[in-house]
């Protein structure tokens, strides 16, 4: 029998794309594959995958201790179940995001699948992580699938000769399309260059042919991500057109990025109904930028701007520009201008080091003036290996808590009263799912991205009980519908069909 491996994915959606590549690499080889969600006991019910590869983030100290608890939940699948006792996590110094774990109990006897971690977290502790966790089998860094695929063809033999299709999955609604990798900002908070290395944009034929094929076999939205997507081509030649990679690209040098260049070609792309944007530093919002998204009807009047703060000394203390963030306002004024309906998402991060009242109440008010549709609001955290964590005056937790706490409340009350005044009005939604408990559809707005910014439910009304799995799957799923708002529950959207 040709064993199956499955995948669980934390963190970003830059993650997902890797997992989607080694998903890939692993059908390659003649393995079928499944994505493996820890919090559904109904997939342990059946028979269980031969491996597991847990691909994790440690972007921060509680992405760390979450991914870890992925971890230690993939070594206690057993088959049979044994009470004989289980793996623990327990991080016992948070301090400046150092890993130091505690294992309580023993394993169980029984069979157990293959578990294989991948991804930020082995590029941070590899050392930590294979003296504390001898029971995995490998531990893979970002990008490795060819040592995956070693590892998986050594402890599973049972595998196709040629590649194996993916099975058993409907076509979906959107994918993530990842124009480059890697960042060279030295944010003096971030541990992303440590974890994935310099920026190194994507050729724009290798682009251009995966999204061609991505809307091919069924998706309707192109999420378009990198860590900087404002910068994509910075790092090809001056010279040239897009596609040639620049041997004198500096670490955090500005170059031209013909960004508004790449989106000319993917909006015109037959069958794309949207294409959406994330990740866009704050002097990516150009003027070309702006025109290419108004001239285009598929690129969503969406934009995603991590600014992290409003104070001067604080971003410069970040190793962030503050002459962007001075200037944004003026920036958002003229997007909304130009660009009807538009949503705009951003985050930012209370209690940095030595932030004063003063610099803090400088962050509120800055989210106030500038009234956010959605915020990712989070508590500084102090990361080892980066200078931030070496700074004095470092704010206590409590202190950093309770300021993020302040700024999310702001930040939620301007959002839910933004989100409340779409009541009444129209627009097409993407349904992606169904709920038969509840009786709806679940779709997605243009203002509302996959996993972030909530979702829409379709009430139907008596057809509810008339909606089968196969009429959904051929008449409803992965279709766009215009539906009326009538209601907000925080930002999820309660809506109902517009009859045609």
């Amino acid at each position: 029998m040709i064993s199956t491996v499955a995948f669980t994915t934390l963190g970003c959606p830059k993650n997902e794309v890797d997992t989607d590549l080694m998903r890939a690499a692993v059908e390659r080889a003649g393995y079928y594959t499944q994505i493996y969600d820890p919090a559904d006991a109904s997939q342990l019910e059946g028979e269980l995958p031969a491996a597991i590869v847990v691909n994790t983030c440690s972007f921060i100290q509680e992405a760390t201790e979450a991914s870890i608890e992925a971890i230690f939940d993939a070594l206690n699948i057993v088959t049979p179940r044994s009470d004989a006792g289980s793996l623990h996590p327990a991080v016992t110094d948070g301090r400046a995001g150092t890993l130091a774990l505690t294992k309580v109990g023993v394993k169980g006897a029984g069979s157990r699948p293959v578990v294989i971690v991948a991804g930020c977290i082995v590029n941070r502790y590899a050392d930590e992580l294979a003296e504390e966790m001898p029971e995995v089998a490998a531990f893979i860094r970002v990008g490795d699938c060819d040592t995956l695929v070693t590892t998986l063809t050594t402890h599973l033999p049972h595998h196709a000769e040629g590649p194996l299709q993916r099975v058993g999955e409907s076509a979906r609604s959107y994918q993530y399309l990842r124009i480059a990798d890697g960042c060279d900002r030295k944010c003096t908070f971030c541990t992303i260059p440590a974890i994935r290395g310099p920026y190194t944009s994507r050729s724009p034929e290798d682009i251009l042919d995966q999204a061609r094929r991505l809307v091919a076999a069924g998706t309707r939205e192109l999420v378009v991500i990198a860590q900087d997507i404002g910068r994509y081509g910075s790092d090809f030649t001056a010279d040239s057109t897009l596609g040639t990679p620049r041997s004198d690209a500096g670490s955090g040098e500005r170059g031209r990025s013909p960004l508004h260049e790449l989106l000319e070609q993917l909006a015109v792309i037959p069958g794309l109904v949207r294409l959406r944007l994330m990740y866009l530093q704050p002097e990516g919002l150009t003027d070309e930028l702006l025109d290419v998204m108004a001239r285009h009807e598929a690129i969503v009047n969406y934009l995603e701007i991590p600014l992290q703060h409003a104070s001067p000394r604080i971003l410069k203390a970040m190793g962030r520009h503050p002459r962007d963030v001075a200037a944004f306002p003026q920036q958002l004024e003229k997007a909304r201008a130009l660009l009807p309906g538009l949503t705009v998402r951003t985050t930012l991060i209370a209690g940095f080091p030595a932030e004063t009242q003063e610099e803090f109440d400088q962050l509120c008010t800055f989210v106030e003036d500038c009234q956010f549709d959605y915020v990712g609001v989070f508590p500084y955290s102090p990361e080892e290996g980066t200078r931030a964590a070496q700074l004095p005056d470092q704010l206590d937790d409590a202190t950093r808590l309770e300021r993020a706490q302040i700024v999310r409340d702001i930040a939620d009350g301007i959002g839910w009263i933004r989100s409340s005044e779409r009541v009444g009005q129209t627009a097409q939604v993407l349904v992606e799912g169904y709920s038969a408990d509840e009786g709806v559809l679940i779709a997605r707005a243009a203002f509302q991205t996959p996993d972030i910014d909530g979702i829409v439910r379709i009430d139907l009304g008596d057809e509810a009980e008339k909606l089968s799995t196969e009429d959904y799957l051929q008449n409803w799923h992965n279709r766009y519908h215009e539906v009326q708002f009538t209601d907000t529950i925080l930002y999820d959207m309660d809506a109902v069909l517009v009859e045609v």
